[in-house]
């Protein structure tokens, strides 16, 4: 029989009164709790990732191939819409690549989880929207084609329905956000004037608002609009098959570097070049990466404490047990055995504290994905509500990570028993 164990098991199941029963109980609720934030601390981090990065993926994808002499100012300069690059883009699968190991130094082969998933062509431009209340705001125009997939987009949708961009003539149908629309005081169905600036002269182009939207990105909300791309290369003068640049989007945003490095070097021509969407919007990226930080700091702080709770725990619990040791020792048991008892207690204190601490993160996390009961101030936080991401590898990890650490720690107070003496204790008691 396993007489430290046997032990442990009735201390556990006696432990319910006087002080020990008492820490024991706010241990187990401490570790619980702490538990359930780390799990749900770490399921809003995700959540939260994911969900500023998919709206900015909504509206610019996740690659950019322009031309070489496009500036950031918005000065167009047209490549051709080539269907041969297109199809050479779109059938990138799987890749592999290497990549060197900071420490190492050795090179390292890795393979991309998925591939290119679409490739669209299109035309930003800015103008001047008016409308019939003599509104006037500054708007940036950015034309689409038949080929744009507006399922990134259906959840942004407030009024009305997308432009129709498969028409045989040109669609005058345009996309403004639910900002802009306050702003110039239209509604869906509508007529808007966009004045655009060519060779210093002013065009006028009519539109209908054909529907509203907003992502939350307040920053793109405030200037954005969708129109049919060849409205705008009709006042840019371009042929049919003139463009500003692709929007790649690939299946696994992990891929986004070597899928980029292989489009640049191994197919486009010498004229073009691409780019990230995290380059190309280095602050906002760098802003979300910032996150990491209060989500790391959280982890430990909930960790020590769940550390120092159990430790709390075993010293109480040792001490109350003082008399049992003794009577134990004088009896033949040796000081290893004596531990594993109070270890024993301490896994199973644990275990129970994991169960629960679990059930509580995943339970609130659901709810709240599920309902969205916790709102958010979108103009701070670019979403309506608190995100929640649930990832398996992520919540494995800080179970095993709280399983192996407070397992090594919890060895450090049982070594209090090697220093009570039989004599001393059966004396005084």
């Amino acid at each position: 029989m396993n007489l430290p164990y046997y032990i442990a098991k009735r201390i556990s199941q006696s432990s319910t009164t006087g002080i020990s029963g008492k820490i024991i109980k706010i241990a187990i609720a401490s570790i619980s709790l702490s538990m359930a934030i780390m799990i749900l601390s770490t399921a809003v981090l995700l959540g939260f990732k994911e969900g500023v990065s998919e709206k900015v993926f909504g509206f610019w994808g996740h690659i950019h191939i322009t031309d070489t002499r496009m500036s950031r100012t918005f000065e167009l300069s047209p490549i051709k819409d080539d269907q041969a690059l297109k199809d050479s883009i779109t059938s990138i699968a799987q890749l592999n690549y290497s990549i060197i190991d900071n420490n190492s130094g050795n090179i390292k082969n890795r393979e991309t989880k998925g591939g290119v998933r679409e490739i669209i062509p299109y035309i930003v431009m800015p103008g001047i929207i008016n409308s019939k209340a003599e509104a006037m705001e500054a708007v940036l125009l950015k034309g689409l084609n038949e080929e744009y997939n507006w399922t990134n987009f259906e959840s942004y949708l407030q009024e009305g329905a997308f432009p129709v961009l498969d028409g045989e003539k040109n669609s005058r149908e345009i996309l403004i956000s639910e900002q802009t629309s306050k702003r110039i005081q239209v509604k869906v169905g509508e007529k808007v004037i966009i004045y655009f600036m060519k060779d210093q002269e002013p065009i006028k182009r009519a539109f209908k608002v054909c529907g509203i939207y907003k992502t939350g990105l307040e920053e793109y909300d405030k200037k954005v609009g969708f129109v049919d791309i060849r409205v705008l290369q009709g006042v840019l003068d371009w042929n049919s098959d003139e463009v500003a640049g692709f929007e790649v989007f690939i299946d696994d945003i992990d891929d986004l570097d070597p899928i980029a490095d292989y489009i640049y070097s191994e197919l486009l021509p010498p004229q073009l070049y691409d780019e990230t969407i995290k380059e190309k919007f280095a602050s906002m990226f760098d802003w979300i990466k910032m996150q990491d930080i209060n989500g790391i700091l959280l982890l430990v702080l909930m960790t020590i404490v769940a550390l120092v709770n159990m430790c709390t725990a075993l010293l109480i619990l040792i001490l109350e047990r003082s008399r049992m040791i003794g009577i134990l020792k004088a009896l033949g048991l040796s000081n290893w055995n004596l531990r594993k008892i109070f270890i024993y207690i301490s896994l199973w204190i644990l275990g129970l504290s994991l169960l629960i601490g679990n059930i509580l993160g995943l339970g609130i996390g659901y709810l709240q994905k599920s309902t969205g009961i916790i709102k958010l101030d979108e103009a701070n936080y670019y979403l309506s509500e608190v995100p929640v991401r649930f990832d398996i590898v992520s919540m494995l990890g800080i179970n095993i990570a709280t399983i192996v650490m407070t397992t090594i720690v919890m060895i450090v107070p049982t070594y209090l028993v090697t220093k009570i003496k039989p004599v001393e204790i059966l004396r005084f008691q």
